[in-house]
């Protein structure tokens, strides 16, 4: 059986993601930061552990002496600069490029030698649409996004041949209850910002948790071997 490490497992996504496959028998290590409240009940192993600190991760990866075949990277942070980049914080703009890029950097740093080493493995970073429109008030954030993205394309022309194929999925706004997870300004924010793509798009929806899941489960399968290296937009027809 598989195995399959999803970070930021307590995400609306991570989560959702992490309920399905145990439900379908798989094996799983969840990886979240200090809240475990929507992946509490499940029987899976639950790791709390800081992405930021590589030598950490890299020790975790180790002592578990499991083989990981499958990672899904779900770990983010909001795109709470909010400001157009001429009147950004320097600082705020650092932490959410940092926090949102390295992160994503660590576990493939911690996690692609193993797989190199066995010539098998599967790799889902999340990058987003604004990675080609960019994000008005939210620079810091499309930065990032974009860096992910590009990373994902770098290591998957170094991996590829070693059948270990990372990819990214970029989605527009993603049927989430945003109440759950932000307030005051930055969920009007938020709001807005998923007003306009239901606006903008051909199909008028947001992009759905389930709709995410069908294309993870590609993504990481055995037969899959020449999908490697594509940024997969889910936009819903908007350009």
């Amino acid at each position: 059986m598989k195995t399959i490490m999803i970070t930021g497992a307590n995400s609306q996504i991570g989560s959702f993601l992490a309920r399905q496959y145990e439900a379908e028998g798989r094996d799983l290590i969840l990886l979240y930061h200090k809240n475990d409240h929507r992946i509490k009940d499940l029987k899976s192993r639950k790791l709390a552990l800081d992405l930021r600190d590589l030598g950490a991760l890299e020790r975790l990866v180790s002592k578990l002496k499991i083989e990981i075949d499958c990672l899904i990277h779900c770990s983010a942070i909001r795109s709470e600069d909010t400001q157009a980049l001429a009147e950004t914080d320097p600082l705020q703009f650092k932490q959410v490029f940092d926090e949102n890029f390295y992160p994503a950097y660590n576990v493939l740093r911690a996690i692609l030698p193993q797989m190199m080493d066995r010539h098998f493995g599967r790799v889902i970073l999340f990058s987003s649409e604004v990675t080609r429109s960019g994000l008005p008030n939210g620079s810091a954030y499309a930065a990032s996004k974009a860096a992910i993205a590009n990373m994902c394309k770098s290591a998957a022309l170094e991996c590829a041949s070693a059948n270990v194929l990372i990819n990214t999925i970029a989605p527009a706004p993603v049927d989430t209850a945003l109440e759950e997870d932000f307030s005051g300004p930055y969920l009007i924010f938020r709001k807005a910002y998923f007003a306009d793509h239901i606006a903008g798009s051909a199909s008028k929806q947001l992009v759905s948790i389930a709709e995410i899941k069908q294309l993870a489960d590609l993504l990481i399968s055995e037969e899959t071997r020449s999908l490697c290296g594509e940024e997969i937009f889910l936009t819903g027809g908007k350009l």
